[in-house]
């Protein structure tokens, strides 16, 4: 980079360690919107000797209170004030409840005490620009069937987002609910679209683990131990998807309750992290393609010498058996798995770097982990009533 890169205005050159003490005292949303109108200062921000010292984002977990509609965070980092993540510009609706969280987008339920069982309301926001978008009401099938909702969002593939609400039916025969149809949103175009091809004897039914979304696939987890992949959902056409399984466990063990592991990604390969059968190491492995490809061992990180103690199993008079810890998110970009420790009732980050645990906040929820994204809604694509709104 040249030395006067820093460029404030016409013939006003400053040197990098001067720019560079500008841009650090900055809140983060102010950084980017400002490396945004310079290519010397974006560069900044892909520059490993310098993004250390640049203001960084309010990374952390939304999570509600059981008697509260309510939205908090648990923040890994101090707050500047700069986002919203309470969500307090929506509308106040009489109830509200967080669903999904995807790459700085949040999905939220919401209604009245009145509403009819039978239709589903959501809404979709940015706590960091405060837009939101309510999305057009979707039927729900009689009562008795189950529903899992996922957010899909990946600016680096699309600027728009997608909403899966995935109906399942109970077969009075078999143990586990499994996936009748799929009501698919786009923002694209402001519509619900149907993908009823699904055949139940293959019993596929979404866990309730969170998603990936790679290059225009989703890839989300099952209740039978498997990866589901649903690919070329952003037009109205039926969309493709397939499944292929996941390492190390087999449908039929006994541990698969206990020790479910957690899909995440790094440097775009899809990965998963999962307890050995003991507890006492998480397993990272990468696929190295899909849906022909395999699962290699990367890591072994060590949950004995973490936390202390070689016990983490234990089983109940009914035959269950339970893990004293559980995986809530990853950021494997940033080396960090998050754990929920029942006995403490705590949430900890864990350092792939240092083997560490570092406390981030007391008590046991929902986590949805929660990084900004400060680019704004785009421009739908039809003339169909869309509702996006902003102060």
């Amino acid at each position: 980079m040249d030395a006067d890169s820093g460029d404030f205005g016409s013939g006003n050159k400053l040197p990098d360690d001067l720019t560079l003490d500008v841009l650090s005292r900055l809140p983060y949303k102010s950084f980017c919107r400002a490396k945004c109108t310079c290519t010397g200062w974006l560069s900044f921000s892909s520059n490993p000797h310098y993004c250390d010292k640049l203001p960084t984002p309010l990374t952390g977990f939304l999570y509600q209170k059981s008697d509260s509609s309510a939205v908090e965070v648990a923040s890994l980092c101090p707050d500047d004030g700069s986002f919203d993540t309470s969500l307090s510009f929506l509308p106040r609706y009489e109830w509200l409840e967080l669903t999904d969280s995807c790459n700085g987008l949040v999905l939220c339920k919401y209604g009245r005490n009145t509403s009819s069982p039978s239709v589903a309301h959501f809404v979709v926001c940015n706590p960091a620009t405060r837009q939101w978008m309510e999305l057009p009401e979707t039927l729900l099938e009689p009562e008795g069937d189950s529903y899992a909702t996922k957010l899909a969002f990946d600016p680096s593939w699309s600027p728009y987002f997608y909403v899966f609400n995935f109906e399942e039916k109970r077969n009075p025969v078999e143990r586990w609910a499994c996936i009748s149809k799929v009501a698919i949103f786009s923002s694209r175009n402001s519509t619900w679209f149907m993908d009823d091809k699904w055949e139940p004897s293959n019993q596929i039914s979404v866990d309730c683990q969170p998603h990936v979304l790679l290059g225009g696939k989703l890839f989300l987890q099952t209740s039978s131990c498997r990866v589901l992949v649903i690919d070329a959902f952003d037009n109205t056409e039926q969309p493709s998807h397939w499944i292929f399984d996941l390492p190390g466990y087999k449908p039929t063990s006994p541990m698969v309750d206990c020790l479910t592991g957690y899909l995440g990604h790094k440097s775009g390969v899809l990965h998963y992290v999962q307890p050995d059968t003991g507890g006492r190491t998480l397993l990272v492995w990468a696929r190295d393609g899909y849906p022909h490809g395999h699962w290699n061992l990367k890591h072994r990180l060590s949950m004995s010498d973490a936390f202390g103690q070689n016990i983490f199993l234990d089983e109940h008079f009914d035959g269950f058996v339970s893990c004293h810890y559980d995986i809530v998110s990853l950021d494997l970009e940033r080396g960090l798995v998050f754990l929920c420790h029942f006995a403490a009732e705590r949430l900890l980050s864990y350092s792939l770097s240092t083997g560490k645990l570092t406390k981030i906040r007391d008590g046991l929820r929902r986590y949805l982990y929660y990084v900004p994204n400060c680019s704004m809604f785009p421009a739908k694509e039809t003339d169909k009533d869309q509702d996006v709104s902003e102060p």
